[in-house]
Parts: C-alpha cells; sequence; structure tokens
C-alpha cells in the first residue's frame, strides 16, 4: 500500500502558531518554525540523498559480508556433525551469527521502503520480516520443521510463515540445548518422532536447517540491497524524489525517516525493555521470558545495536542528517541533546554484563536505567524534535505518553 500525503499523513499542527515545514517550490529555503530560520532546500535534498549511500547501503554491506561469513561457520558445522564431532564448530557458528545478528539490529533502525511493513509505509515491502521477523518467533515451529525437514522442500521459503526461517529461527537452531521447545501434547513428542532423532540425529537436522535459513537470509538481503540501489529499483533514488517515488514530497519523505527512528520508541523502549520490566503488557510484575534474542543471551546487544543505528540514520552516516537540519534551523543544542543522550545510553548498555532476562529478574533497577536512558532520547524525539521538523508522529505511537 502506498501512503498519500493526503490519505495517511496531516500536518502537524504547532500550537497557535499553525506553522509547519514547507519547502519551497523555487529552491530558496524551507521555513522553519518561529524563531528557527528557514533551511535551505538544497539542505533537506542533501539529507534525503545520503540516507541510501551513507547509511542504509553501507549497513546492508556489512550485513550480507557477516550473514556470508555465517554461512561458511555453520556449513563447516554441518559437515563436522556428520563425523560425529562439531562442539568446536557450533561455538564458531554462534559467534557468527552474534556478528551477524548484532549488524542486523542496527538497520532495524532503518525501515523505510522496501524494509518496511507494507500496510504501514509508503513503499512498504515486508522485507524486513523476511530475515528477522521478531517478535514473531516460535520455537515450536521450528523444531517441527526439524522432524519434518520442510526446509528441503522447493517451496518451503514461499509456503511457511516467517516464524519458521530467518535470523530468529537460526537462532534456535544454532543455540538451544538438545531438547525441543513444543508442549508435550504436540505430534512430534506425542507420536515420538523427535525422541527417535537423538542427540546425533537433532544436531544433523538443525545444521541442514540452519544452513538453508541462512542462505534464504542472504538472498533476502541481497533482494533488500538490490531494492536501495541505483543500479537496482534505486529506492535511493525515490528517497530524494529523484526516481519513481512512492512519498508526495521531500516532506512525506523526512516524515518517513522520523518513522523508521521511531522503532526506538516503539520497539527498543517498549517491546524491548519496558514489557520484560513489568511496566506495560505484562500482566505480572515482570515478563523476562519477552526479552528478545532470549536462546543466545543477546538481548543487550540487540539494545546497544538499535542504539548505534539510531544515531547513523539521525546524523546521515557520512552524509548530511537531521542533526544537521536542526543546526541550521537554529537549534544545535537539541542536536547536541539527542547525540549526546545516543551516546550515553550506548556506553550504558555496553556496560551492562548478562543476560538481560536474568538482569530482569535480578537487577531490575539496572535494566530500569537502561529504559529510562533510552526513553531520554524518545522524548526528544516525539517532543522537541517532531515540533522543530513539522513531522508526524507514528500512528502506532500517537497515544503513548510514557
Amino acid at each position: 500500500m502506498v501512503r498519500t500525503a493526503g490519505s495517511a499523513r496531516s500536518w502537524l499542527l504547532l500550537g497557535g502558531l499553525g506553522l509547519a515545514v514547507a519547502v519551497n517550490p523555487a529552491g530558496c529555503g524551507t521555513e522553519g518554525p518561529a524563531g528557527s530560520g528557514s533551511v535551505d532546500a538544497d539542505l533537506l535534498l542533501e539529507v534525503l540523498r545520503a540516507v541510501g549511500p551513507e547509511v542504509v547501503l553501507p549497513g546492508l554491506g556489512r550485513f550480507l559480508t557477516e550473514a556470508s561469513a555465517l554461512a561458511d561457520a555453520v556449513s563447516a558445522w554441518e559437515q563436522a556433525v556428520q563425523t560425529g564431532t562439531g562442539e568446536a564448530e557450533q561455538a564458531a557458528a554462534q559467534e557468527a551469527w552474534l556478528a551477524t545478528f548484532a549488524t542486523w539490529q542496527e538497520l532495524e533502525l532503518m525501515q523505510l521502503g522496501p524494509a518496511a511493513s507494507s500496510l504501514t509505509a509508503a513503499g512498504g515491502e515486508d522485507l524486513r520480516d523476511e530475515i528477522y521477523s521478531f517478535p514473531t518467533v516460535s520455537g515450536c515451529r521450528v523444531d517441527q520443521q526439524t522432524v519434518e525437514g520442510g526446509w528441503e522442500e522447493a517451496d518451503f521459503f514461499t509456503e511457511n510463515l516467517v516464524n519458521a526461517y530467518g535470523l530468529d529461527a537460526a537462532e534456535h537452531l544454532l543455540f538451544y540445548d538438545l531438547d525441543n521447545d513444543c508442549p508435550g501434547q504436540v505430534s512430534i513428542n506425542e507420536e515420538g518422532t523427535w525422541a527417535a532423532l537423538g542427540d546425533a540425529g537433532v544436531r544433523q537436522q538443525r545444521s541442514s536447517y540452519a544452513g538453508a535459513v541462512v542462505d534464504e537470509v542472504i538472498r533476502q538481503g541481497e533482494v533488500l540491497e538490490g531494492a536501495w540501489s541505483p543500479e537496482g529499483d534505486d529506492f535511493t533514488g525515490a528517497v530524494s524524489l529523484e526516481a519513481s517515488s512512492p512519498y508526495a514530497s521531500e516532506q512525506e519523505a523526512l516524515n518517513a525517516i522520523f518513522d523508521a527512528l521511531f522503532y526506538l520508541e516503539t520497539q527498543t523502549k517498549d517491546r524491548k525493555l519496558a514489557q520484560p520490566l513489568g511496566l506495560q503488557e505484562c500482566g505480572e510484575e515482570t515478563c523476562p521470558e519477552d526479552v528478545e534474542a532470549l536462546t543466545s543471551g543477546a538481548g543487550l546487544l540487540a539494545i546497544e545495536a538499535n542504539l548505534r543505528g539510531f544515531r547513523t540514520l539521525f546524523t546521515g552516516g557520512e552524509g548530511t542528517g537531521l542533526d544537521d537540519l536542526l543546526v541550521e534551523l537554529g537549534h544545535a543544542d537539541l542536536s547536541e541533546q539527542i547525540l549526546g543522550d545516543t551516546d550515553a545510553a550506548i556506553a550504558l548498555a555496553a556496560g551492562m554484563e548478562g543476560d538481560l532476562d536474568l538482569l530482569v529478574e535480578t537487577e531490575p533497577e539496572s535494566v530500569q536505567d537502561l529504559h529510562d536512558a533510552v526513553k531520554r532520547v524518545t522524548d526528544a524525539l516525539k517532543g522537541d524534535l517532531a515540533t522543530v521538523l513539522a513531522v508526524e508522529i507514528p500512528s502506532e505511537a500517537a497515544g503513548d505518553n510514557d
């Protein structure tokens, strides 16, 4: 679904001032809120032009490099399992998965256009879910396929739901113990087909399944890269309205960047921290079982990487970013505040030790501190930044006052 300015966007009213950022058709400038001066239209165009070559494509390049190394490590694991060994090779594949996962978690903050949801984003093609579908995950479904060997079918990835493949499925295959994640009444337990595999059979099936899953992750990553590439579908040009674009204006494209940044609010802060802490949508005092990447223990790694991805998109990588727009509008102090708070949250996440689910249970105050550090960033995002840039808060977060 292509979102148009008339059907899914309404300009943010700046209380009483009745002002919004609007691009001057003659290219002389972009009018900003009262007291902020004006932004040259060329500067806004630089921001939009930087998203592809300076932010998304370099991130995808790193991701595909890491995923290729993961594929090699999983292949080595599969070969070792055939000879009755494989512990060291599995450990190496786990490390390769963690590296790939960390890079992807930065790209989670860059869900605009092809990676984004087809239901909510202009140009969305749902490619993100084909690579990583959290929180839509199911270890039991992966275990059922481990017994059935379904990945060997040519239509496996088109006929199954995303919870049967992707980086999250690879995590389960690489890190879960030799038991399965299904209740007793599920057929693989009730009929004994899981037990019939034996430990050796489980390792063999999982390593083979993981190889197919990682190959598909790489394929989908290449599809996403091609969608952004100027030599491919050129969503890079679409963002700056220099190629066929789903955006009606530069302002709408700017709003798409803002929507992507909002992942830090709705997912990192709310889903990955507030929910396990019991602050929302939990139903218990705490819900440590809702932590992301529970099997691998990479929940903190994900949050740190999300923050890094936020920083990269906000600054435009090595190019021109929203921070430069803020400076031009006379709000360098807001830019410095957001970057400073982001760096502080990154440092806090990087300095925490242990698995996030265990910290939620044993040291909830430390996790609360991380939540609060992320919240300082997102408060500025949905407050002053939204007002200064006259962008609309995504509908899924519009009623969130946390």
